[in-house]
């Protein structure tokens, strides 16, 4: 066995690593070929992706000052006032588009060049106000905050209405401002005597509840306290059914023969 021996072998040659070493033989590492020096790949983008939110930012400062103005605009003094140039032509078309919709639900558009807030409630006045309601196929309330929206003086118009007794209005517990408003006819309101008051407030109801109850009942009156009568229903009755009949005779011809068993129908 002495071929194993080191002493009589050859020299013994190195086997190549499976997988190419980054290290040079002085020691140092190689580097690879830098990424960042190869050919960036530059793949064609949308132009203007933020257009659409653009546009609409747009139209949302117009309506603002619209409803800050409270009078028609022109779409030039729209456009300054966003300081849009008139060479953003693309623009500017865009928001003529949308300006003239008929169904845009916060600007108005005269069929000319002339724009205005659109309010949730189109009322400006203390007569538009009296004539919404009027109009209305229900007796519903008007939210004073959606009036806000249109009508800037709408709480000072409001209280003189109140005092006026031509509104019926809700408060805020809060500051007292008003909340909600229904239409009033003046010419219902009337004043009671002085002297039918007082003999109203010299009327005291009795402290216990059950002393209430039993004068009521001894007035002849029922109170809202008293258990409710259930009345029970009778049964519906059945209706008796009709003999049934037989159908058309025939052999008449035998009846001097055949004999007569219709005694023992049931």
């Amino acid at each position: 066995m002495s071929f194993l021996k080191s002493s009589s072998a050859g020299p013994i040659l190195s086997v190549p690593s499976p997988t190419p070493s980054n290290s040079s033989s002085s020691g140092t590492k190689r580097k690879r070929p830098a990424e960042d020096n190869r050919p960036t790949t530059i793949y064609s983008q949308p132009q203007d992706t933020g257009t659409g939110r653009h546009i609409f930012t747009q139209v949302s400062y117009a309506v603002e000052k619209l409803r800050q103005e409270d009078r028609p605009m022109t779409f030039r003094e729209l456009t300054e006032y966003l300081s849009i140039k008139p060479h953003e032509t693309d623009l500017r078309s865009q928001l003529l588009q949308i300006f003239q919709d008929p169904g845009q639900p916060r600007i108005q558009w005269n069929g000319k060049d002339l724009y205005s807030y659109r309010p949730k409630n189109n009322v400006r006045s203390a007569e538009q106000l009296k004539g919404f309601l009027q109009n209305q196929k229900a007796a519903l309330g008007l939210s004073v905050k959606d009036l806000k929206d249109g009508w800037s003086n709408a709480a000072e118009s409001i209280e003189a209405m109140e005092k006026r007794k031509e509104l019926l209005v809700t408060h805020n517990k809060k500051d007292g401002s008003a909340r909600t408003v229904w239409i009033n006819d003046p010419t219902l309101m009337h004043t009671v005597d002085e002297e039918f008051q007082n003999e109203w407030h010299k009327i005291l109801l009795p402290a216990n509840l059950d002393d209430l109850r039993n004068k009521l009942v001894a007035a002849g009156l029922k109170p809202s306290s008293a258990p409710r009568e259930i009345v029970a229903s009778k049964p519906k009755e059945k209706k008796k059914k009709a003999p049934r009949r037989g159908g058309k005779q025939t052999n008449t011809h035998m009846q001097a023969i055949l004999k007569d068993y219709s005694h023992k129908r049931k």
